[in-house]
């Protein structure tokens, strides 16, 4: 069954809210109907003014002739019942006082213009339009006063000027009783359709008050949830922070007194002895590079730094400015298209873009890396692309390189800790982009990544395709 108004099991509080917002969806709905009324009446009273001018525009007395008092009742009487209401209506909206008022100088306007056309019996469905149109206001007491204003004037020029009501000069003193009979049927159609109106009113009321309570305590409950995150997330930084310290600096003295005992009994250990050293010594670096790349990847998700509008090129720039000695060493080429600028968080574009640039750099094949950055609208989106001719990769392993600590080759062959793809997957993710690859064995592979294109813009003065670093 539909919901018509406040539930039982609502709160004082929600009732009041919705009793409150039914008052002012009611007074909304008064004022607009005052304002429908100003306009309807002015109307009323210019067709009142020309319906004279058309049927009587002027009364005879043998050959002498003057203006109709039809047409001087419908410019000052009719302008005298017409300008009170509608002057309430523009001046004080939404008050009892203004829509009774209002029914009064309606349904007296129904009269004039019944009395101007003679009591034609057309122009009584005028009255019924009327009571029709003051429904809207959706109250009973309106319509009360029109109707009982209506059975009044039928009753008193019934039987003082018949002819000017019903078209007759016969007085007739109970005829105003059946024309009062259709007024109180139309009426009771009227008061159903506006007892109806109302609890649609109390209803959308009611909803509206539920929806601004569950509102009220999701936010609060986000708030809540929020603050819980910020300080889970404070506590955990806190300890990685705290974990990557306790946790290094043992292995830091594991590294160092086997370097010095090593040092100590140099010319005394076989070589199977100082080959296990070399292991200890190595175990713990590689320890140490790891707990350094788990703080890292724990930290993409912690920072707070805001986001800003970056620079891809620049930020490209100096990435190969820091990879100088390795894209030396290798003999590499590092291109790129235009870059576009994109919101984002510095320090992790540069992370990002070092980590891809670095990894085609350590995975490649025989021939010097050639690498080559670009960018492409897709959608709302920038998809950016880091391309290069290394030894490229078996398409079924594509989506285990994001996961952390997932290796495809030996750290023999090729040296890292398998959280470097992570930490780009998280810090695009982020973003609210993706991160993919394409690759086949041999043949290079190309990373795609995309990054929300709604703030981002393409620099209009980019210039082609140029060389970053040789």
């Amino acid at each position: 069954m539909e919901d018509l108004g406040p539930d039982q099991g609502d709160s004082a509080a929600l009732r009041r809210r919705a009793a409150e917002l039914f008052e002012g969806q009611h007074a909304a709905l008064v004022g607009r109907t005052d304002r429908m009324f100003a306009g309807l009446m002015s109307a009323q009273w210019l067709f009142g003014v020309a319906l004279a001018l058309w049927l009587s525009p002027r009364a005879w007395a043998g050959t002498v002739s003057q203006v109709h008092l039809h047409v001087y009742a419908a410019v000052l009487l009719g302008g005298a019942i017409t300008g009170f209401p509608v002057l309430l209506a523009l001046t004080r909206p939404g008050l009892p006082s203004t829509r009774q008022a209002i029914a009064v100088g309606q349904m007296l306007t129904s009269a004039l213009l019944i009395h101007l056309t003679g009591g034609r019996i057309e122009t009584h469905f005028h009255v019924f339009g009327s009571l029709a149109f003051l429904a809207f206001y959706r109250d009973w007491r309106v319509l009360a006063t029109a109707s009982a204003l209506v059975a009044l004037d039928h009753g008193l020029r019934g039987v003082y000027w018949p002819q000017s009501v019903y078209g007759v000069a016969v007085v007739q003193p109970w005829r105003f009783l059946e024309h009062t009979a259709w007024v109180a049927f139309e009426d009771a159609f009227l008061l159903l359709s506006i007892s109806q109106g109302l609890d649609e009113m109390r209803a959308i009321a009611a909803r509206q008050a539920r929806l601004e309570e569950a509102n009220r305590t999701f936010e609060a409950k986000v708030v809540e949830r929020t603050e819980e995150l910020a300080r889970s997330n404070a506590d955990l930084a806190q300890f990685a922070n705290a974990a990557s310290h306790d946790l290094k600096e043992p292995l830091r003295k594991v590294a160092s007194f086997t370097d010095l005992l090593a040092r100590h009994l140099e010319g005394r250990l076989d070589p199977e002895a100082r080959r296990l050293m070399e292991r200890v010594v190595d175990g713990a670096a590689r320890m140490t590079a790891l707990i350094d790349s788990i703080l890292h990847y724990s930290q993409v998700t912690a920072r707070a730094d805001p986001p800003e509008l970056v620079d891809v090129a620049a930020v490209l720039k100096r990435v190969v400015d820091d990879l100088d000695v390795s894209i030396r060493e290798s003999g590499a080429v590092i291109a790129c298209g235009p870059l576009p600028s994109v919101v984002a968080v510095p320090s992790q574009m540069s992370q990002l873009l070092q980590n891809l640039v670095g990894n085609a750099l350590k995975f490649r094949g025989a021939a010097p890396p050639r690498i080559h950055v670009s960018a492409r609208r897709d959608g709302r989106d920038w998809v950016f692309c880091v391309q290069d001719n290394g030894i490229g990769i078996e398409p079924r392993h594509a989506g285990q390189l994001f996961v952390m600590f997932k290796r495809l080759h030996s750290r023999a062959e090729y040296p890292g800790t398998g959280i470097g793809l992570a930490v780009c997957k998280k810090i695009v993710e982020r973003r609210g982009g993706r991160i993919w690859v394409e690759s086949q064995p041999g043949l290079g592979a190309r990373f795609f990544f995309s990054l929300p294109g709604q703030e981002a813009r393409l620099d209009a003065a980019a210039a082609p395709q140029h060389p970053a670093r040789r």
